[in-house]
């Protein structure tokens, strides 16, 4: 039982794990931040605003220059030329595209997350001072 359920904890952890992310500025929208994870899952955040899309699409234009485009939940489409580097956005309902500027990419740090011993009495003193010894920083601070 035990060896089962440690191999369907590692093929989960494994199969969310995040491989990187690329900060954009569109002049719309702002700084977002776009992260790409195993099976074609990406998000998108910026402010306090979130949006996930599943899938690349890759085409290639008229002339025969590659690219992928992903659609996300808000009716947004992320296009990518992977020979310019260049990314840009289509705002649901909008016909022409806002080419956004690549601020940096970053890959996300692999972190082992506290192991819970639900047998281990732990004194409520104790409590504050255990949350403190685990920082979270995000990447791009």
């Amino acid at each position: 039982m035990k060896y089962s359920l440690l191999l369907l904890l590692i093929t989960f952890i494994s199969s969310v794990r995040a491989d990187d992310a690329v900060k954009l500025h569109c002049p719309t929208r702002g700084n977002l931040t776009v992260s790409f994870f195993n099976y074609n899952l990406i998000t998108m955040k910026w402010s306090d605003h979130f949006q996930v899309a599943a899938g690349k699409e890759r085409s290639k234009t008229k002339a025969g220059v590659p690219f992928w485009s992903t659609t996300f939940g808000n009716g947004d489409n992320l296009v990518f030329f992977p020979d310019s580097g260049q990314y840009y956005l289509f705002y649901a309902g909008a016909n022409a595209p806002e080419q956004c500027s690549e601020l940096g990419s970053f890959v996300y740090p692999v972190i082992t997350p506290p192991r819970y011993d639900k047998n281990a009495a732990t004194p409520q003193s104790q409590v504050s001072t255990l949350d403190k010894d685990v920082i979270l920083l995000h990447p791009a601070t």
